[in-house]
């Protein structure tokens, strides 16, 4: 009788632990028709991941109690048009072979906020995107506005990294990030990436600010990325702006976006607006525009269908001027 009340009370005990813990796989399929114009070129394509990124992944947390939780996620990007898988180049270092392109790392969280290590969203990439019209797609003013100079684009999810985020004390929060270069040799000192946000969320107002600094490595002048973006929820409309600025020893970019997204019914919302950018150039400055307007549509809770609308001008003192365009169509469904 005793060897059955053990048994019981370590069964008791186990599905009391795993109704504590819980693993999810989740994932977004985005795939869209194109038709871009590049100058005089036109082109008919297939693209993924115009709207949302296309992704699978993995992510859990498990109670340790007293309101501790150990977390993890593994999260990778793939292309819906061709299958193939997409690793990324764009965290500092040379490109690898990853299985985990876009998120891998394990964490604790609890009242004193949370802690993640591993690769990770940079704590300036965090706060960016929630000002940018056109749910921060590609189909946004901004892309191929922004981060097209001779600074180039910010590392927004560097490997080796430790990142933290504050609670939520009334409305303010604030995050920051460091990733480890890990390349210092006898002659050189190691590259770095380190960035922080400091945030506000109200019941309508949402006001952000961010600041990156990164090298390659000892041997690079330090790239400089900022950020200041706000929303404001009038009920009828969202309206949404930023300013920011990218610097790198006497190179020096001025960003700017405004925009706005209606809920036009409970289904179907627009979205849309302007941004510019402005390199400091020893020929002059080189100057892009951009103009978006975009529609999504949801037939569910998990797909919706979206179009879209977007165009660039870039005029440079010593070339001919360039303009894009792109019209797309597509969908998006989240599992």
């Amino acid at each position: 009788m005793k060897r059955i009340l053990i048994v019981l009370a370590v069964l008791a005990a186990s599905g009391a632990a795993s109704a504590q813990s819980s693993v999810t796989l989740y994932g977004i399929a985005d795939v869209s028709f194109s038709v871009v114009k590049n100058g005089s070129v036109t082109q008919a394509q297939i693209d993924s991941g115009l709207i949302n990124t296309s992704r699978f992944g993995f992510k859990g947390t498990e109670d340790l109690g007293g309101g501790l939780k150990a977390n993890f996620l593994l999260e990778h990007g793939f292309d819906v048009a061709n299958g193939a898988s997409l690793g990324d180049s764009q965290d500092g270092q040379a490109k690898l072979n990853q299985m985990f392109s876009r998120n891998a790392y394990v964490g604790l969280s609890g009242g004193f906020g949370e802690v993640r290590l591993g690769k990770v969203w940079s704590a300036f990439d965090e706060m960016k995107g929630v000002s940018n019209p056109a749910w921060d797609s590609g189909l946004s003013p901004n892309s191929g506005v922004f981060y097209g100079g001779a600074i180039g684009g910010y590392t927004y999810n560097p490997r080796n990294s430790v990142m933290y985020f504050t609670p939520d004390v009334n409305g303010f929060s604030g995050a920051a990030s460091y990733s480890l270069g890990e390349n210092k040799t006898a002659a050189v000192n190691a590259g770095s990436v380190a960035a922080l946000n400091v945030k506000y969320t109200g019941s309508r107002l949402y006001v952000g600010l961010g600041h990156q600094t990164e090298r390659v490595d000892g041997s690079v002048p330090t790239k400089k990325f900022s950020m200041l973006n706000a929303t404001y929820d009038f009920g009828m409309a969202t309206l949404q702006a930023s300013i920011g600025r990218q610097s790198q020893n006497d190179m020096k970019t001025r960003d700017w976006t405004l925009g706005a997204t209606v809920p036009v019914s409970g289904l179907l919302s627009v979205s849309g607006g302007f941004a510019g950018s402005t390199d400091n150039v020893a020929a002059g400055n080189i100057k892009r525009k951009g103009v978006s307007l975009a529609a999504q549509y949801a037939l569910s809770k998990r797909t919706f269908l979206y179009t879209g609308y977007h165009a660039t001008r870039t005029t440079n003192p010593v070339l001919p001027r360039l303009n894009t365009s792109l019209y797309a169509m597509g969908m998006s469904h989240l599992f």
